[in-house]
């Protein structure tokens, strides 16, 4: 775990917190998620992690269970990225034969 996913729990842990989890995220990214009721609490820990540049922070209502869940998204500094995989045409232009429109 990062210094920066740390002190983002220890900051939360200040409020009334239902919740939190850490996990992998798409691409190797580490995200923290945390559980809160209190709308206070949501906007004290959004502009924390902003303060301590957190790539991204995402909240959302869950109105089921009357609660905020905030994301908090950091990049795994340690991990191996995932490079974008190009498009098949791209890869393969100069082996692609067009049998449609052969000439014979």
């Amino acid at each position: 775990m990062q210094g920066v996913q740390k002190d983002i729990i220890r900051f939360s842990l200040d409020y009334n917190i239902v919740k939190i989890d850490t996990y992998t995220g798409y691409k190797g990214d580490l995200v923290v998620k945390i559980a809160v009721k209190d709308k206070e609490a949501v906007l004290a820990i959004r502009r924390y992690a902003i303060d301590l540049g957190i790539k991204e922070v995402v909240i959302k209502e869950n109105k089921d269970v009357v609660q905020f869940e905030i994301y908090c998204i950091t990049e795994d500094e340690g991990a191996y990225h995932i490079k974008e995989a190009k498009a098949l045409d791209e890869v393969h232009t100069k082996h692609i034969t067009d049998v449609w429109n052969k000439q014979e």
